[in-house]
């Protein structure tokens, strides 16, 4: 162990894919500064820049149901033989079954579990849901990663447990420093932008459709970045709405950060948001959001949460709409079209932006992991 620090251990399935991977590879170049920070991943091998002395457990993927079930058992053995190994002070896991793998394993470091969305709260299953209450309750503190997570935790669970929310963060330098970079695609002069998964609850068939008058009548087109499971069905209703010319499927890219700062407009149209740090990453770059009020981004464009909203809401950092469920027919083309043609306001949600994103760089977050272990572990295991 390095001489003067505490010995760290994270806990993830993987450093590679979406969010809550990419915050937790880029918060450990911050807490390795301060402990010993070692990193278990066992899904992915890819991994984002991580800071640490990574392990990745070898255990053997199958479609198999017995074998998944098996093999989540040997790694919750490979990970109970690594803490008795190391002897970590406090154990930091990160999405579900990371977070009950950590507790299963509890030696004698202090578990600290993070929900990072509504997948990390419930299985989705009510009998299953039974037992992971029964085991999160073992935990010694539980993060969330948005005052909506934590309230949807609270309400389910109703756990006596230290609760706190540390919002998800992104690294403002390296994000509009990957900006720079040459986008790599020939895009169109004037377009909107939309990064996310091709998932049902991501709303792109509802977006195309509520945007395909606007896109045949005005000079503007439709960027989305992504893929998934309803790319055939997203290419055919763009077929189907004549919108082939105006709507562009760029896929999964790895630096999106310079189709996002060309934009005119960054748009987030889900029916569920833990946080949003695609949404965060926009504001950073100067680009004006309108985001759906789904959760999260009442967080990022709201500075009083609490407060009640009337959609849609021009707040000094963007706009919050209804979810796609509740629009009217033209809702989202009128706040869109206000956008587009004032300058103006597009100037002032992009300065105002930049300095709101700067309130979730990844050094505040940092900043309350280290004094939230070292509050709660090293104070009752010393």
């Amino acid at each position: 162990m390095t001489e003067n620090k505490k010995l760290l251990l994270t806990i993830i399935p993987s450093l590679h894919g979406g969010g809550a991977e990419k915050f937790t590879a880029d918060i450990s170049h911050g807490l390795s500064q301060k402990f010993d920070h070692h990193l278990i991943t066992y899904n992915k091998k890819e991994n984002y820049s991580y800071k640490g002395q990574l392990t990745h457990l070898y255990t053997p993927e199958s479609e198999n149901i017995l074998k998944k079930i098996i093999r989540q058992f040997q790694i919750q053995k490979a990970i109970r033989s690594f803490k008795r190994k190391l002897n970590p002070q406090a154990s930091v896991s990160h999405m579900l079954m990371a977070n009950l793998h950590n507790i299963l394993s509890k030696g004698n470091d202090y578990t600290i579990c993070v929900l990072h969305g509504e997948w990390s709260v419930t299985s989705g299953n009510k009998t299953l849901d039974f037992f992971v209450g029964k085991i999160y309750k073992k935990a010694d503190l539980i993060v969330s990663v948005s005052h909506h997570i934590k309230k949807m935790f609270d309400k389910k669970y109703g756990f006596n447990l230290p609760h706190f929310v540390i919002h998800n963060a992104i690294d403002v330098a390296a994000v509009k420093l990957a900006a720079q970079e040459k986008a790599p695609f020939n895009l169109p002069e004037k377009y909107i932008v939309y990064v996310a998964g091709f998932r049902p609850v991501k709303n792109h068939l509802l977006l195309l459709k509520q945007l395909e008058n606007y896109l045949k009548n005005n000079d503007v087109h439709l960027v989305l970045v992504g893929d998934g499971e309803l790319r055939p069905e997203i290419e055919t209703t763009i077929e189907s709405l004549y919108l082939k010319n105006k709507v562009h499927l760029l896929g999964n890219i790895t630096n999106p950060h310079p189709v996002v700062k060309r934009a005119l407009l960054s748009l987030l149209v889900s029916s569920s948001e833990s946080f949003s740090l695609v949404l965060v990453e926009a504001m950073a770059l100067g680009v004006p959001v309108i985001a759906t009020d789904c959760g999260g981004p009442r967080e990022i464009l709201m500075e009083n949460k609490m407060n009640e909203a009337s959609l849609p809401l021009k707040t000094s950092y963007g706009t919050l709409i209804e979810t796609p469920e509740k629009w009217s027919e033209n809702s989202l083309i009128a706040e869109i079209s206000e956008i587009v043609s004032n300058e103006a306001l597009r100037s002032e949600f992009s300065k105002n932006g930049i300095e709101r994103a700067s309130h979730f760089d990844i050094s505040k977050a940092v900043e309350l992991y280290v004094e939230l272990i070292e509050t709660h572990q090293l104070s009752n295991g010393e």
